[in-house]
């Protein structure tokens, strides 16, 4: 009787945990949309500019988000395109080989997932200053700033292919064995087929890190009014720079407005590339 009472009170709990869990969010969401909806209007992203000519590059965008908007998914797109590769192969060698190196690699990966992000990002100026001794032109931008976003989030995959690997069940190991596969050949052909969803979820992960981060871009390449950039050697705008400087700059409350709009703009980004992930992983899988 006692055990069974136990039980069910798990049960609730978990039941009780989830509800809450859901409350909070939505008391979030309808939070953000109420004090955003002043500003919620057909001049959100674009302004007074032409929406056509502003998405196809023929015209500045200086009162809207467009260029916010664009800036966050290149700067996150680059760095996971940076950091996803050497992160899986990083957990890979951390996984399947073993050496002082290889060791050191592992404790450097945890030191690195609690790095202050203000570190790296003053790494990343502080690289700028020194180049400018030999290359003048040398500059914050775009790819500074993924690059310093890519090292922020590549414990990420690291961890997550690593962890993925190592919970292989050791039957598997020994089919490969038996059928006389070399090491290379059941990782590439076996293992990692296998450790797909735990790689995704690193990546997924991953993506949330670079979107919301602001200390490191604050440093590598963000401004407050650029456009959109035309290559990766660019400054460029971000939404949680522009959060930032609107939250603790605003003269109106229609300028808070477009900070808690901005927000959840970033919400809906955020969700968006989250479910593409998601997708691409459950393809993967199947």
């Amino acid at each position: 009787m006692t055990r069974r009472l136990i039980e069910r009170a798990v049960i609730a709990a978990s039941w009780l945990a989830a509800l809450l869990l859901f409350a909070l969010f939505a008391t979030m969401l309808a939070f953000l949309a109420v004090h955003a909806a002043p500003a919620l209007d057909g001049d959100l992203l674009f302004g007074d500019a032409d929406p056509w000519r502003a998405m196809i590059g023929e015209e500045m965008v200086w009162d809207g988000l467009w260029p916010a908007l664009v800036g966050s998914t290149l700067l996150t797109l680059v760095a996971l395109a940076i950091a996803l590769p050497l992160g899986v192969a990083a957990g890979i060698a951390q996984a399947e080989f073993d050496s002082p190196a290889l060791r050191a690699s592992r404790a450097m990966t945890d030191l690195l997932s609690g790095m202050p992000s203000i570190v790296l990002g003053l790494s990343g100026f502080m690289l700028i200053v020194l180049l400018r001794g030999v290359w003048p032109d040398a500059n914050v931008s775009l790819l500074l700033a993924a690059c310093c976003i890519a090292l922020l989030i590549l414990p990420y995959p690291t961890v997550a292919t690593r962890q993925a690997l190592l919970r292989l069940p050791a039957t598997l190991r020994l089919a490969c064995d038996a059928l006389g596969m070399s090491r290379m050949q059941a990782i590439f052909h076996v293992y990692l087929p296998e450790c797909r969803q735990g790689i995704g979820a690193g990546a997924v992960l991953a993506c949330g890190r670079a979107l919301e981060d602001v200390a490191v871009i604050l440093l590598t390449g963000a401004v407050a009014s650029f456009g959109v950039p035309r290559s990766v050697f660019d400054p460029f705008e971000a939404l949680p720079f522009f959060i930032m400087v609107t939250a603790s700059e605003y003269r109106d409350e229609q300028q808070l407005a477009r900070a808690f709009a901005a927000a959840l703009l970033l919400l809906g980004l955020s969700a968006l590339l989250f479910t593409l992930a998601r997708r691409l992983q459950g393809k993967s899988v199947r």
